[in-house]
């Protein structure tokens, strides 16, 4: 079985368990801590090391998240470490906000911008692509800073796509100013 499978495997599996314990929202919000903590490239590193006893990954992880996390956050946690399945922590975390998204209809969109928006601003981009979603279907906006769009913006969500930026106007510009089948036009005059 492939790691991937695996993560998705445990990653259902706490979504079950936590769906059945009526803590699904609080364990999500933890997730979201674990994946944060999860991007310090020698917490990874420590979770992979075959060199690092297990007593002593277990010992980490109490300190790191006990206190921090739901008990059956924590639990989970060191059940991964009991199985040696620590290195696979991360992927998890992602397959199970993954899953929790798709329970709750939740569509993630990139917004790539020149510069930063405020909130009013990017509610205003939700609304006017609300008519992307299906009904009962939320969109979460994650936004990006391009300076090189000069103006304008980029939405993504899945297979959809929408670029009103100047750059990609001036690109066009550009191409349309070397396409030379306009000689032929000027020629017959």
């Amino acid at each position: 079985m492939s790691q991937l499978q695996i993560s998705h495997r445990y990653a259902k599996s706490l979504i079950d368990l936590s769906n059945d314990q009526k803590e699904l929202e609080k364990v999500y919000e933890d997730v979201l801590t674990i994946a944060e903590v999860c991007k310090n490239v020698e917490f990874t590193a420590m979770l992979k090391s075959p060199i690092v006893h297990t007593d002593k990954k277990l010992a980490i992880m109490k300190s790191l998240f006990e206190g921090k996390v739901q008990k059956l956050s924590l639990q989970f946690i060191q059940l991964l470490v009991s199985k040696s399945r620590e290195g696979l922590l991360d992927s998890i975390s992602k397959a199970f906000i993954e899953q929790y998204k798709e329970i709750k209809k939740i569509k993630s969109a990139t917004l790539i911008t020149a510069k930063e928006l405020n909130e009013s601003e990017l509610n205003t981009i939700k609304s006017k692509f609300s008519f992307w979603l299906k009904e009962g279907e939320t969109m979460e906006l994650s936004q990006k800073v391009d300076t090189k769009l000069i103006g304008g913006f980029i939405l993504e969500m899945g297979d959809k796509n929408y670029d009103t930026s100047i750059k990609r106007q001036l690109n066009e510009l550009k191409e349309n100013l070397y396409d030379t089948s306009y000689i032929s036009l000027v020629e017959r005059r």
